[in-house]
């Protein structure tokens, strides 16, 4: 759960559409194409987690740049330090916080640092590797900044996120969907679900793709297609990217375009989950 989420945008051209489509297309056709072999974590660079953790004692920390552009405002998250921690090989736990830089219409740019998550994943079925895995992963977002809150920048109230993440590997394909309800301090809850799928190549890349939907009481649904992928560069290095565009939600605030790009560290590397798998 990200605060970018809170921030859809505007609507894309006939041009953008068919673009978006062919994107669409032409990466599934890659990914039916490719030689793959094993499965990846889901996450970031998508906004669809999942219920995979980093293992007992291991740190995955995402130092991203995230940047969302609407008719309304223009709005980058640089940086993003996102760390998880795991605890066993079914825990894990999250702090994220970014720097914002926000424009809203023809206002001044507003700086500051946005709102801190703090989360707590658990894995009560299954594991990486496995054919079905299954997550519950409450988060609590609160105000770091009373001053990016009076401008409007940033949510002032708590927001309690309570999802739920499964995971289905399907011969060479890995789906994911989570599903859960966002309760907002002072304003309105919403539901935040998405469906994407996954596969790796022979060459340490993973080809990633999304729709994710967001449903605000009393407005309308926004729903964003993402497509990216994860480069493994070493053992504890990872690029991740991901682009996309929402296709559906109001006029003036749904989303033209969402970017991702991130270097994920893993420290001391990946868990050996493969080892546990017959446990």
């Amino acid at each position: 759960m990200s605060g970018l989420r809170n921030h859809p945008a505007a609507p894309t051209t006939g041009i953008k559409r068919v673009l978006s489509s062919t994107v669409v297309g032409g990466l599934a056709v890659l990914i039916l194409l490719l030689p793959a072999h094993a499965f990846g974590q889901g996450g970031p660079p998508l906004i669809t987690d999942d219920p995979d953790t980093p293992g007992p004692g291991f740190w995955e920390i995402n130092l991203a740049t995230i940047r969302e552009r609407s008719l309304s405002e223009r709005r980058l998250e640089e940086p993003l330090a996102d760390i998880n921690y795991g605890v066993g090989r079914r825990i894990q736990l999250k702090f994220e916080i970014p720097w914002l830089r926000v424009r809203e219409g023809g206002r001044s740019v507003g700086t500051g640092p946005g709102n801190t998550l703090y989360g707590v994943k658990w894995r009560f079925l299954g594991q990486e590797g496995k054919r079905v895995a299954w997550s519950t992963y409450p988060q609590l977002e609160v105000n770091s900044s009373k001053s990016m809150s009076d401008k409007g920048l940033v949510t002032e109230g708590p927001q309690f996120f309570l999802p739920t993440e499964f995971t289905i590997q399907l011969g060479h394909f890995e789906f994911n969907g989570e599903i859960g309800r966002n309760f907002v301090r002072q304003d309105d809850d919403e539901w935040e679900y998405g469906l994407s799928a996954e596969i790796e190549t022979h060459v340490g890349l993973e080809l990633l793709g999304e729709v994710h939907g967001e449903t605000i009481t009393h407005s309308l649904t926004e729903i964003i297609v993402d497509v990216g992928g994860r480069q493994k560069i070493t053992r504890q290095l990872e690029l991740l990217v991901a682009a996309g565009t929402a296709v559906h939600g109001l006029h003036e605030e749904r989303v033209r375009l969402r970017l991702y790009v991130a270097l994920q560290l893993n420290l001391p590397g990946r868990y050996p989950f493969s080892s546990f798998r017959n446990r």
